[in-house]
């Protein structure tokens, strides 16, 4: 038997896998003669809400509905710029006619101003030419151009990964008077809505496996997620230390000036920090991993014993940043520091130019 609202043949097995549905429910609606809906569509039609899909169970279904529609409209993290751009994802939306949304600009200093984010990143994607807009649902801001934007389109696909703000976004422009759909092809339901002679449709938030924030439950995917300001704390390290960034990334340094370097880290305030002593970090590591190195998550979600770590090393100078998808960035304020970075196997860290800018000194309207 298939899902009345996407098609996807009904099991009781994985509930991460299209068609989904307990087996006891099922059992109960066909008793009852109730329309069988998977855990996902029902819950997006009674609730306006999408469950996470794996990117590689939606890649080939994105790709035929992103050339299905007149203009795809691409949700991004301005606090999480690396975790929310997946190279992946832009690989699959590359030649396809879309709007680039930059969302929560409201959590970044007041100092960045909105032309500085702008440039900021049209210089971090190669694909040209592409509108940008910038947003901020809790501050209202941008919605109104991208209102007027998207209603150049007959059908709009908005596409993002999870905690994007993409759901909010979509039904702050069409106040959710929504139904659920298949696309033909595909085996998972998107929200559609009308504004005007406007679809729109909403699709399932996308996890990729690069953001750390991806290997956790929702309940901490929540509270790892920044809503209302980012914290940010400097560092002044000297040789010997390490700093810890929760309990899952370790930062050594290297440097060769008297000056020590300085730098600041900007992360969600449920991210704690622990400076220490390099002859102590390691044992440190094991003993309070979970207590005094308080992961933004319950330990239990990944033990400490079962994670496989890297290192890599970065040298930084001042106007670079170093950001570690889906947990924050470092800042540089005073270098060249040389710095090994130790976080989660396959979690995406990247050296890039710097978005706030410690010489900016205009602020924000």
């Amino acid at each position: 038997m298939k899902c009345k609202g996407c098609g996807a043949e009904l099991q009781h097995e994985d509930e991460t896998l299209p068609g989904y549905i307990p087996k006891d429910v099922f059992e109960r609606r066909t008793l009852s003669g109730e329309e069988i809906l998977c855990q996902r569509c029902f819950r997006a039609r009674h609730y306006g809400k999408l469950m996470p899909v794996r990117f590689e169970e939606f890649s080939n279904q994105l790709r035929d509905v992103a050339r299905s529609v007149d203009v795809v409209v691409w949700v991004l993290d301005i606090t999480d710029f690396e975790g929310s751009y997946d190279p992946q994802v832009a690989g699959i939306l590359s030649g396809v006619k879309k709007i680039l949304v930059v969302n929560k600009i409201d959590l970044l200093p007041r100092a960045v101003t909105v032309r500085e984010i702008e440039e900021w990143v049209r210089k971090q994607i190669n694909e040209h030419p592409f509108d940008v807009i910038l947003t901020s649902v809790t501050g209202h801001y941008g919605i109104g151009r991208l209102k007027e934007k998207i209603l150049k389109f007959r059908r709009v696909l908005f596409v993002g990964v999870t905690n994007v703000g993409k759901s909010s976004l979509f039904k702050e422009l069409t106040g959710m008077d929504v139904s659920i759909t298949p696309f033909p092809g595909t085996t998972l339901g998107f929200i559609q809505a009308k504004i005007s002679d406007t679809v729109l449709f909403d699709s399932p938030g996308v996890t990729t496996g690069r953001r750390l924030i991806d290997l956790l439950s929702p309940e901490s995917q929540k509270k790892l997620t920044p809503t209302d300001h980012l914290s940010r704390f400097t560092f002044k390290p000297d040789r010997d230390d390490v700093i810890f960034l929760g309990g899952v990334c370790r930062l050594d340094f290297d440097f060769e000036t008297e000056l020590r370097p300085i730098f600041q880290i900007f992360a969600s305030e449920a991210v704690k920090f622990h400076q220490t002593n390099k002859n102590k970090a390691e044992d440190l590591w094991k003993r309070q991993y979970g207590k005094l190195l308080t992961p933004p998550f319950d330990p239990e979600e990944l033990p400490l014993e079962n994670l496989k770590f890297r290192e890599e090393r970065f040298t930084l100078n001042v106007g670079e940043e170093l950001a570690i998808a889906g947990l924050g960035w470092l800042s540089v304020r005073r270098g060249p520091f040389e710095i090994c970075l130790k976080t989660i196997d396959g979690i995406n860290i990247r050296k890039r130019e710097a978005l706030v800018n410690p010489a900016r000194k205009e602020r924000r309207a």
